[in-house]
């Protein structure tokens, strides 16, 4: 790869085994250079607690519009990649994109070339704001969300006519 170091994709986006990944508008050409471990869990939608957001951004709005839902959700030590095509002029360079970090309460960390087309900036939470959001990890019994495991009973009830009952209940009040 000319212009990088030879260093693998998602050990320089700080993807780890076991983690969560969420890309984001992110182009093809893109998806196939990043090659995830066979470990990592990775979808296109966002998810309470998420390890790794990858934006793609073609332009300045979209950075705008959406790096308030992504903080909303990313894990307490979580963090976020903003990535935009090297050559195109769409307004956005690292001194915006610090910006609006600034903005949503986080900072950036990094900032890399991600191969021969793209530039990315890492934003992170502050680590003073990584306190307030710590409730993401655990739930109410103080037991770590990814640790639980998923119970499900035996018979599930399918739950149907539920609505319509509700709606008689209401309407003989």
């Amino acid at each position: 790869m000319a212009g990088t170091s030879g260093t693998p994709l998602p050990k320089r986006l700080g993807i780890k085994s076991g983690q969560l990944v969420t890309l984001l508008n992110v182009p093809l050409a893109f998806a196939r250079s990043l090659d995830l471990p066979e470990d990592v869990r990775w979808s296109n939608q966002l998810r309470m607690a998420v390890d790794v957001v990858v934006l793609y951004a073609d332009g300045l709005e979209e950075v705008e519009r959406r790096i308030g839902g992504i903080t909303g959700r990313l894990h307490p030590h979580g963090s976020v990649w903003v990535v935009w095509p090297k050559r195109r002029a769409n307004g956005l360079d690292e001194d915006l994109i610090r910006s609006i970090a600034l903005a949503a309460g986080m900072a950036t960390s990094k900032e890399c070339e991600l191969g021969e087309s793209w530039v990315g900036v890492r934003l992170a939470l502050r680590a003073s704001n990584r306190d307030a959001v710590a409730y993401r990890i655990t739930d109410r019994l103080g037991t770590p969300r990814r640790a639980r495991r998923a119970t499900v009973p035996e018979r599930v009830a399918s739950g149907a006519g539920s609505t319509l009952r509700r709606a008689r209940a209401r309407s003989s009040k």
